[in-house]
């Protein structure tokens, strides 16, 4: 019987940071002072290789098509956001049935550089590396699926808090300066902004100027900043039981991050406490920024309310943020909502202790939503 690949041993660990320039990756190993695990040496030794063998195709790339991404333009992005495990991954899948837009996928997040040049040669070898399913929650996972495009910031520029997910000993230091750029000078955020603006416009540019379907979770701590550069962009906020988030993303961590993406260790009780003072910081800084959106471009929309009536919701988003002529599209979301009809969440006892420690970290947000202790 074939095995499937998920039953495959990969190629390598999926490490995102693959597709790094070979200047960004040895920038980001002196920030962290070369201290890398010794059992992820040799995944560290792999990326430097990489990096240094596609050195070549990223200047070949800049010199062909740096100056037409440029001259694009950008049309009022949506912007998905929410704390991760709220259900993003989902609704991202679901509104990419929707032809009219264009999206990162796994391939162009994690080769931002060059997935012109070498598409051919990175779709398949992506294919070939990523499993069916995601180790986490089950869902689909291929090198064309809709990806966050976090990834693509990371690998084109240091100002990423995904370099805290890579090095999780300053994990908290990388989603303090560039998840809330606290005390980060202007230049720094001018910087930010142009990687930002150049990767949309090439997403732009290779799909014939259809419209970004954008989702990161740390955008939803970023609106001002992507107001700055997008005024008229459209954001979808989805949130979920603060209890549930808190367990699943330190699943998500422990089954999918650290053993797929970081060079170093970090203790259980370290990660804990990374999830819940982020999560933290993310919720205030959302609801401060979320009052700078025009009127009629961000809607809220409850995890459980939507993966109970996907379709409503969505005929929601398309009224609220007048997206264009949903029952055009519904046949496409119909069909995939079908391929997950049977997919179950996960399910979690709540150890009492745990429960506290949520609940005194995020008590406002759960106040806001009206999610009961």
């Amino acid at each position: 019987m074939k095995k499937s690949r998920n039953d495959k041993k990969p190629l390598f660990k999926m490490l995102s940071s693959a597709g790094a320039s070979f200047s960004n990756w040895v920038a980001l190993l002196v920030d962290n002072k070369f201290r890398i695990g010794f059992r992820h040496i040799p995944d560290a030794i792999l990326v430097t290789l990489i990096t240094f063998f596609l050195t070549p195709f990223v200047l070949l790339e800049k010199m062909l098509y740096d100056k037409k991404i440029k001259k694009t333009n950008v049309t009022s992005p949506v912007f998905i956001i929410g704390h991760m495990r709220s259900g993003t991954t989902f609704l991202h899948y679901l509104l990419s049935q929707d032809k009219n837009f264009t999206y990162a996928s796994t391939t162009e997040s994690i080769f931002p550089w060059v997935f012109i040049t070498l598409n051919k040669f990175l779709r398949k070898f992506m294919n070939n590396i990523l499993p069916e399913k995601r180790p986490m929650d089950g869902m689909h996972m291929s090198e064309h699926l809709p990806q966050e495009e976090e990834f693509a910031i990371a690998n084109l520029c240091r100002y990423s808090p995904n370099n805290g997910v890579y090095f999780p000993k300053n994990i908290e230091k990388y989603y303090t300066l560039y998840s809330f750029f606290e005390n980060v000078d202007g230049k720094v955020i001018n910087k930010w902004k142009n990687v930002y603006r150049f990767f949309l416009q090439k997403l732009t540019y290779t799909s014939g100027g259809k419209r970004i379907l954008s989702k990161s979770i740390v955008n939803s701590c970023r609106i001002k900043l992507l107001l700055d550069v997008f005024p008229d962009a459209k954001f979808i906020f989805i949130y979920r039981n603060p209890y549930k988030v808190f367990l699943s993303s330190k699943k998500l961590y422990k089954k999918f991050i650290f053993p797929n993406m970081t060079f170093q260790d970090i203790s259980d009780d370290r990660l804990e406490d990374v999830i819940l003072k982020i999560a933290g910081k993310g919720f205030m800084k959302y609801f401060e920024e979320k009052k700078l959106v025009k009127e009629g471009n961000l809607i809220e929309i409850q995890f459980e309310d939507f993966v109970k009536h996907p379709l409503d919701k969505l005929k929601d988003i398309y009224t609220t943020l007048s997206l264009g002529d949903f029952e055009t599209v519904k046949p496409q979301f119909l069909e995939l909502i079908k391929d997950y009809e049977n997919y179950q969440a996960d399910k979690y006892d709540i150890p009492e202790e745990v429960r506290e420690r949520v609940y005194n970290e995020l008590e406002f947000v759960f106040k806001q939503y009206g999610y009961s202790k």
